[in-house]
């Protein structure tokens, strides 16, 4: 059983593992997005199935949606397969698949109809016919690329309907939000080859041994302003986090998000 959206906005958390699924919740995460294994990523942080399941367990328990990020692209020769995978993960309960390529949204439109699906901020939708074209196709929500300000939300949301989703903490952009042509997303795959993240490759995460500010991007201070705006769901990124971390940044969100769910609800 899909558990319901709850009231907006909702705090999104990170999860890399079980553990740090449990410490998302624990601090008060209304939702939490896991990678997959071999679907996600190229499995760096990805949960194996029978994961995947325990999560959806724990997420009902708590009273929260789990949703799924699957940022690989399959090839033509791959399709069955990841079709049956997207099966199976409706089938364990996953509430929302995040996906971030056309064709396969269209894809999981046409065959698991009924379930809700995401843009990702990998797609970097920018503004309302960005936004209405992605609808056409079959989603329902959108991540935003931090590029975006406040004051854009509300004609991309009328114009199309979506639920927004912004991320509240993530790592510094340099270049758009998940569009990254680094060298060094090219690594090592199977058989000795190079390949793509995206292509059963693994994100390093060489941004962060570049000279750029280390500094994260958060709205930590700005919650009002975005609510205002009207963004429905509040991301933090780090799937690779570790539990503890996890939950302190979840924790200091919850408390911020409350807060400015307060004022906004004063005014």
């Amino acid at each position: 059983m899909v558990q319901a959206f709850p009231s907006s906005p909702i705090l999104l958390a990170p999860a890399g593992s079980l553990p740090a699924v449990e410490a998302a919740l624990s601090a008060g995460a209304d939702a939490v997005y896991v990678g997959v294994r071999s679907l996600s990523r190229g499995g760096r942080t990805g949960l194996s199935p029978e994961a995947v399941g325990a999560a959806v367990s724990a997420c009902r328990r708590a009273g929260a949606r789990l949703h799924a990020a699957i940022n690989a692209i399959p090839s033509s020769g791959e399709l069955p397969a990841f079709l049956a995978s997207l099966h199976r993960l409706r089938d364990a309960g996953v509430d929302e698949v995040i996906l971030n390529d056309p064709g396969v949204i269209a894809l999981a439109r046409r065959e698991i109809p009924g379930w809700t699906i995401c843009a990702s901020v990998g797609l970097s939708v920018l503004n309302p016919e960005d936004a209405r074209a992605y609808r056409d196709l079959g989603v329902d929500a959108v991540v935003l690329p931090s590029a975006v300000r406040p004051e854009e939300i509300p004609p991309i949301k009328k114009a199309s309907g979506l639920r927004i989703e912004v991320f509240a903490y993530c790592r510094p952009e340099f270049l758009l939000h998940g569009k990254c042509g680094l060298t060094g997303y090219v690594v090592s795959g199977d058989g000795g080859g190079t390949a793509s993240a995206k292509r059963g490759g693994s994100c390093r995460l060489v941004c962060r041994n570049l000279p750029v500010p280390a500094a994260a991007h958060s709205l930590e201070d700005e919650l009002p302003v975005w609510i205002a705006a009207g963004a429905d769901v509040f991301k933090i990124e780090g799937r690779e986090l570790s539990p503890p971390a996890v939950a302190a940044l979840v924790a200091r969100f919850r408390e911020k998000l409350d807060a400015a769910r307060a004022t906004s609800a004063d005014r």
